[in-house]
């Protein structure tokens, strides 16, 4: 985009050029007509059928000493029928006033009608302008030539229907052209190339490059100080060209000011950058010195440049450009694009480590430069837009952002650095190779700040604050902040985080998504629930969560309470595996179950069982729950405490759930130092062994193993202790089994009242 502009200026010196030429014509008229007042008066004529012709013809006019002009031809006829004089090997010297130099018109023949006041020449015509006196025809500012010229001397005039070939020497440089007829009309000052139009200009500093100009038809207005090139125009300088339509030039003292193109279009090949722009009108605004200062190019407005790393595309209904003027040159500062702007950069796609093509889109787009003009410093959206990214290999997502403001910072070779946005919202597809299929991700937020891999151009990390929500297809989440980092493709929800879908729902402090997976940590006052169906909602708390393998194993940790309605587990950890229908609680455990189902339930009321231990395992498909290390088992008016335990829930009336079991406790199993407190209105009865069962149909209890004792205890007395091989009882009932062997035999002691 610089490249091109900033040689914007010296193209279009066609149009000083063009200017001095209908300088040169005005002074030859105006000499002529000082020569015509001042002339001596013609002699008599001859008569209406006399000839006269003479040899080395010359005619001088001066004023007050001074020699203004002198005609010179090598032989002169003068003839009646029609009257004209003939002259040949004609030569016209204007002099300057300042003694010095003079202007010189030559030409093979030449024919002068005095009745009509014109002077016309068939051959070639030759202009030298400045011609030093002392050096006869030594170097000229101008030369002219034309394949026959026509002068009218009274309204002066100047016309060529043939080939026009002009030299010059300007100020900063020299150069030639040519054009298939011209005239101009020192009246209303107007100087017309007719066909053909075409100029070469070579600059004086022979590092710059030289410029060729080309159009069908050129007429320079002195009178509006303009020049207007039609129906076509075109341009070229070393690796620059342009071509437009009809075209106006706006000139003050012989420099460029403004430059106006209809359906211009251009290219400017560096090196290593390429440039490519067209508008429906092209208008350039330029320095007193003729430097390009402001460039507005309306109409479906379109600028491509092209380098090492790629290419950018930039189309609107109107670009401004706007220029800071260097030693030589105009440099490009800043650019705008108004009215449905879009700005695509594509990067090289035959890198290895390609990034997506990024294609920008708003009302109002600006951009600003580096120093040298060529590349991109930052990009301001001041409307409403979109931001667009085009995958261009495997493992790039598509991405679409839509936002209020945009600023987009630029590093090496129009690489994006960093790119902030307020109240935007993002969609961004899934990968199309993932074994896990997933819907889009949708995003949303008051404020976004994404920073690119400067090597690959990639996304690496995104953040969204302030209003974050998100949602994948039926998982949704939200929180005070979001950073999602591409390498890992995790999302990190920071502050008053939900994650949430149909069933489920999880808050915490702060929450880690992982896209791939759908897995994710919470971390922080964690908060969960989940319903299936018609079922209870199941509800936990925790300092920590980990869900994994889309929501079949999860975790819980840190003060970890799970529960469903009355059934309630808490623990250090939790852990839950719904593909194997298991759950597992781990230090300091405690675990409610209700039984409301049960036929004792229904008669006594629900039932509560409560059991601590070091660890619990349960196991949905047996629906047993296995208990160790410092277990203690709590049913009304029974506690049982050994080292591990099982319990098992009736199929009937057990709530199928790993989540979270319940219901009727058929019976347990408990071992390793089991102790057993059983209690009904005054009477206590404890036993203890290595081994129990317990059953609560009929409240029978079984202990054996480890010198199993039982002692009832009545009103806080003792009244009878029991040992055996195996005791038994039944729960509310005074009978008590103990079985003995032949080795040793049942020992019972009632004590006696005193």
């Amino acid at each position: 985009m610089g490249v091109s502009f900033r040689r914007a200026g010296a193209v279009l010196l066609f149009c000083f050029i063009l200017g001095a030429g209908a300088f040169v014509w005005t002074t030859y008229q105006q000499r002529i007509a000082d020569q015509k007042k001042r002339a001596a008066p013609p002699p008599s004529q001859l008569s209406e059928k006399l000839n006269s012709s003479a040899d080395g013809f010359v005619y001088v006019t001066s004023d007050g000493g001074r020699t203004v002009a002198e005609l010179r031809a090598k032989n002169a006829r003068e003839t009646k029928t029609p009257p004209r004089t003939e002259l040949e090997q004609m030569e016209l010297r204007l002099f300057h006033p300042d003694g010095k130099t003079y202007d010189l018109v030559k030409a093979a023949r030449g024919e002068f009608f005095p009745a009509e006041g014109r002077l016309e020449s068939s051959d070639d015509v030759e202009v030298r302008m400045a011609v030093p006196i002392e050096e006869g025809q030594g170097g000229k500012i101008l030369g002219i030539k034309a394949k026959g010229a026509r002068l009218e001397i009274k309204s002066g005039k100047v016309e060529s229907a043939g080939a026009v070939e002009f030299q010059f020497l300007q100020k900063g440089g020299a150069g030639h052209g040519s054009a298939l007829g011209a005239d101009y009309d020192p009246q209303t000052r107007e100087l017309h190339l007719h066909h053909q139009a075409r100029l070469h200009w070579q600059p004086s500093d022979q590092k710059q490059d030289a410029m060729d100009v080309e159009s069908e038809d050129v007429r320079y207005k002195e009178a509006e100080s303009k020049v207007y090139l039609s129906p076509w125009s075109k341009m070229r300088k070393a690796t620059f060209s342009m071509e437009a339509q009809s075209s106006e030039v706006l000139l003050d003292q012989g420099v460029i000011r403004q430059v106006i193109a209809a359906d211009a279009k251009g290219a400017d090949a560096g090196e290593k950058r390429s440039v490519e722009y067209a508008a429906k009108n092209l208008n350039v605004e330029f320095s007193p010195n003729g430097v390009a200062q402001k460039v507005l190019a309306e109409g479906d407005a379109r600028l491509a440049t092209r380098g090492d790393s790629g290419r950018t595309n930039t189309k609107a209904d109107r670009i401004d450009l706007f220029f800071r003027e260097d030693t030589k040159d105009s440099i490009l500062e800043k650019a705008t694009a108004l009215g449905k702007a879009e700005v695509e950069s594509i990067p090289n796609l035959k890198l290895p480590a390609r990034g997506e093509t990024k294609i920008l889109r708003s009302e109002h787009i600006e951009m600003k430069m580096r120093t040298n003009g060529e590349e991109m410093d930052n990009v301001q959206i001041h409307a409403p837009g979109t931001l667009d990214f085009v995958p261009n290999r495997s493992g790039q997502r598509r991405r679409h952002m839509d936002a209020e403001r945009m600023w987009i910072d630029y590093g090496a070779q129009n690489q994006i650095r960093e790119f902030r946005a307020v109240s935007v919202k993002t969609r961004t597809e899934p990968l199309p190779a993932t074994k896990r299929a997933s819907a889009p991700m949708f995003t949303s937020s008051k404020d976004l700040l994404a920073r690119f891999d400067q090597k690959t151009g990639e996304l690496a990390q995104l953040e969204q604050w302030n209003e974050f929500e998100y949602q994948e297809g039926e998982r949704r989440a939200k929180a005070e902040k979001a950073v999602q980092t591409n390498a890992t493709q995790k999302v990190d929800l920071l502050g008053k985080a939900r994650v949430w879908d149909r069933t489920s729902s999880t808050d915490a402090d702060t929450i880690a998504l992982d896209q791939k997976s759908g897995d994710f940590d919470a971390i922080g006052s964690v908060r969960s629930s989940r319903q299936e169906a018609k079922a209870e909602v199941t509800q936990a708390t925790a300092e920590r969560m980990e869900v994994r393998e889309e929501n079949k194993k999860i975790r819980y940790e840190g003060s970890a309470v799970l529960w469903k309605g009355e059934n309630r587990l808490r623990a250090h950890r939790i852990d839950i595996n719904r593909t194997l229908g298991t759950l597992g609680g781990y230090g300091s455990v405690v675990h409610q179950m209700v039984d409301s189902k049960s036929a004792a339930a229904q008669k006594s009321g629900a039932i509560l069982t409560v059991v601590k231990s070091n660890s619990m395992d349960y196991n949905d498909k047996e629906k047993m729950a296995y208990y160790q290390g410092n277990v203690e088992m709590t049913r009304p008016g029974l506690n049982v405490r050994c080292e591990r335990m099982r319990a098992y829930l009736a199929e009937e009336n057990a709530e199928s759930s790993s989540e979270q079991p319940g219901g009727e406790v058929e019976k347990i199993f408990a071992n390793g130092k089991v102790d057993i407190v059983e209690k009904s209105g005054d009477r206590t009865r404890l036993a203890k062994g290595e081994s129990s069962e317990y059953y609560t149909a009929d409240g029978r209890l079984l202990i054996e193993g480890g010198k199993p004792e039982a002692i009832d205890i009545v009103k806080g007395v003792e009244q009878r202790r029991s040992t055996g091989r195996q005791i038994q009882w039944f729960a509310n009932a005074e009978r008590l089994i103990v079985d003995g062997d032949e080795k040793k035999p049942v020992v019972s002691t009632v004590q006696r009242k005193k």
